[in-house]
């Protein structure tokens, strides 16, 4: 998506940093995220580096530890600019795609999972509080769901381009792209720059309440979980990079075009419970069937089936909770978004911990379908 010419950050007018605006920058982002991220453990447990599976989720659990850290620090700030903060995470991501691309498998761990920790607060705190700000009762729930249809539908196109660009010239160009990418947002969201978008992030477990609370933490674990489950299963069934990037594909259109669809829908029927709890009830049956395929070995297009078919339920409900976390609390957004992104991210990092002891005892890699099974049922507590 092109946007017009803005101003620079010295003009004294300057184009407003609406919600059309947002979602190219979010869809800048997505295809940085998922052309690389989706091959990120693919490239850990592949040789030369050939980390066992247990080994490279360390750094999913560590980024996700340290996001949880950084949102509490966020929490104790008094104020925090949006741009500073959004240019912040975008540096800190491209010094996690660097470390892929030059350091040794050990050392990546370590520096990638610190720096993507970083950049997730860093970047989403303020970037959903803008979103959140962009709506109102009539659309809310479209928009918001608008915005996760915009990140899963800018990634059917981003793992298949990963796969290729892996295949053709190898994982360390993959990852400079992903640099590059995240370099070129730096520069559209400098020329968005607003001096005037600024934020106090509060936690506020007890307006956001328990039952919404622990429907995050349902989202957040199964979160967690599939983003290890999903490219290591898929690594056991293929290790053709064009072929898990296809398989990525198809779980990203899924979840895409549905979250959008149900947004919509919310919004026309004013209600959003009914359509959050369609998910979770869904990603059950799917759960179970994807962590049989995987046991069993089946056929890698019943594989496909099952987890584009959990991808597509796991996405339904996401959205509708942050909505009625929105509106029960209108007059902080950003306390909102704060409160959201602990939640989710010591949720996923729990969530992982449990994982990473299923398969530290010999479990396979299928148990932890099993586990999002149970875990994604919280999410029909959110009210």
């Amino acid at each position: 998506m092109f946007l017009p010419h803005a101003p620079s950050l010295g003009s004294p007018r300057r184009r407003r940093r609406g919600y059309r605006q947002l979602l190219a920058i979010v869809a800048v982002q997505a295809l940085a995220n998922v052309m690389t991220g989706s091959f990120w453990l693919v490239y850990l447990v592949s040789p030369p580096q050939a980390l066992d599976f247990s080994t490279a989720i360390l750094f999913w659990l560590l980024t996700f530890g340290v996001a949880t850290a950084a949102v509490v620090v966020y929490a104790r700030r008094p104020r925090v600019r949006a741009t500073p903060s959004m240019l912040l995470g975008l540096g800190c991501a491209i010094g996690g795609h660097l470390a892929f691309a030059f350091l040794p498998p050990l050392a990546i761990l370590a520096v990638a999972g610190t720096a993507f920790g970083l950049y997730l607060p860093a970047f989403w705190l303020p970037m959903n509080t803008l979103l959140a700000k962009e709506t109102r009762a009539a659309d809310r729930a479209g928009r918001l769901a608008g915005v996760t249809a915009t990140f899963t539908i800018v990634a059917v196109v981003a793992p298949i381009l990963g796969g290729l660009a892996a295949e053709a010239v190898g994982y360390r160009v993959l990852f400079l792209l992903g640099v590059a990418i995240v370099g070129a947002n730096f520069l559209l969201i400098s020329s968005l720059a607003q001096r005037d978008e600024a934020s106090t992030y509060r936690l506020d477990f007890r307006r956001l309440g328990g039952r919404t609370s622990l429907a995050f933490s349902g989202q957040g674990g199964s979160e967690g979980l599939l983003s290890v489950a999903a490219p290591l299963s898929a690594f056991l069934f293929t290790q053709a990079a064009f072929g898990l990037g296809l398989l990525f594909a198809l779980f990203s259109f899924a979840a895409g075009a549905t979250t959008w669809a149900l947004g919509r829908l919310s919004d026309r029927a004013r209600v959003r419970r009914p359509f959050l709890v369609l998910g979770p009830i869904l990603a059950v049956p799917a759960s179970v069937a994807a962590a049989v395929t995987v046991m069993a070995g089946a056929d890698v297009r019943v594989f496909a089936f099952a987890v584009g078919w959990l991808s597509m339920a796991s996405a339904m409900a996401p959205s509708f909770i942050f909505t009625i976390a929105v509106e029960r609390m209108e007059d902080a957004l950003a306390g909102v978004a704060a409160t959201r992104e602990l939640l989710l991210n010591a949720s996923r990092s729990v969530a992982l911990a449990a994982g990473l002891v299923l398969l530290a005892l010999g479990s396979n890699i299928a148990f932890l379908y099993l586990l999002v099974a149970g875990v994604i049922l919280l999410e029909v507590l959110a009210r």
